[in-house]
């Protein structure tokens, strides 16, 4: 399992590599929500660190949200799932691979310019760590989150909205814990209270994500 899983993984990350611009395009949507959320807010430092937080979750969450539409989107169109699932290939390896893939792709990019954002609306450098760790923890959990949604809608019509539909209430705890997360950052409180939280819905997550995906590809398949 672990070599499929390495082969699947090693594809999609050479497919990623291949299609940089859909990253560049995440991270470029990504500053200019971090950019518009200071001029609407206006120039008062205080205001900026107070809803700093805030605004770094909403723009890494709405950012990544129209991305998950894509993720299996492409190997079912070009017939990819379908020929696994007939060569008797695990789909829980497929999709955890993609999903992780995605996963890495998506977030190390905003860990890198999470320095410039900080320093952009006010935030010290010295929490630079503590809120890349909760943005570790949150961003897997949207990522499975995303990975469910868009096999679950796989083929269906007006895929996209159905995703983001689903998507949304169900990531509400993980932009909670994780702005809570922060506020606490901010406010000299406790922070691993929080992130143990980020921590079990990442746990049941993985548990529940692989097989809901699975059973999600093979009924678009056999469907189709």
């Amino acid at each position: 399992m672990i070599l499929i899983f390495w082969h699947y993984f090693k594809r999609e990350f050479e497919i990623s590599i291949s299609q940089a611009t859909d990253i560049l395009s995440q991270i470029g949507f990504f500053m200019l929500i971090m950019v518009l959320f200071p001029l609407a807010l206006g120039p008062d430092p205080d205001q900026l660190k107070q809803f700093g937080i805030a605004i770094i979750w909403i723009a890494a969450f709405v950012s990544i949200v129209p991305a998950y539409e894509r993720l299996f989107s492409d190997d079912y169109t070009h017939g990819f799932i379908e020929k696994a699932l007939h060569n008797a290939q695990p789909l829980g390896c497929y999709a955890a691979a993609k999903c992780f893939c995605f996963y890495l792709v998506t977030t190390v990019p905003l860990l890198i310019i999470l320095p410039v954002i900080c320093l952009m609306i006010g935030i010290n450098s010295s929490l630079y760590f503590e809120i890349a760790l909760s943005l570790l923890l949150g961003m897997l959990g949207m990522t499975l989150l995303g990975g469910i949604a868009s096999g679950l809608v796989l083929g269906a019509r007006r895929a996209a909205i159905l995703g983001a539909v689903l998507i949304l209430p169900l990531s509400l705890p993980i932009l909670i814990f994780g702005t809570m997360s922060g506020l606490a950052l901010m406010e000299s409180e406790p922070i691993k209270p929080h992130l143990y939280l980020l921590i079990a819905l990442d746990l049941c997550l993985i548990v529940i994500s692989i097989p809901a995906m699975q059973l999600g590809l093979k009924n678009a398949i056999e469907n189709d």
